[in-house]
């Protein structure tokens, strides 16, 4: 699998890592069980620094979809726990409710949400 980060982007690496692993496993590329590269190894791999690789799994632990094992080992939870599952749509739920929340701020109508909404699920097939 193959990472490419845009160090002229203004988010931040740590972001687009993690971000792109999300869709790694949102695609089935990434399934549960499997092993993640070293954060060592991802961050050769991606030519960024340790911490930032260390950021991006950290982040994808607090989400519950990767558990981190000693001597930096990560593995991929996408299994049927319930309380992952639970985990999980509590944590798109809260995500959703912020960007609605910030949508409404910036005036954006029902309409424009829901354009939105399908363009991005058109874009990742889901």
């Amino acid at each position: 699998m193959n990472f490419t980060l845009d160090t002229s982007s203004k988010i931040p690496l740590y972001q687009q890592l993690t971000q792109q692993l999300i869709l790694e496993m949102a695609k089935g590329n990434l399934q549960n069980g499997d092993q993640l590269p070293s954060i060592r190894n991802m961050a050769i791999q991606t030519k960024v620094n340790l911490h930032t690789v260390h950021k991006s799994y950290r982040e994808l632990q607090r989400k519950g979809l990767i558990a981190l094992k000693p001597k930096t080992k990560a593995f991929i939870l996408t299994g049927h726990s319930t309380s992952i599952k639970d985990n999980k749509l509590y944590q798109i739920s809260f995500n959703l409710e912020q960007i609605l929340m910030e949508a409404y701020v910036m005036g954006l109508s029902k309409e424009q949400l829901q354009q939105i909404f399908n363009r991005i699920l058109q874009k990742y097939s889901i």
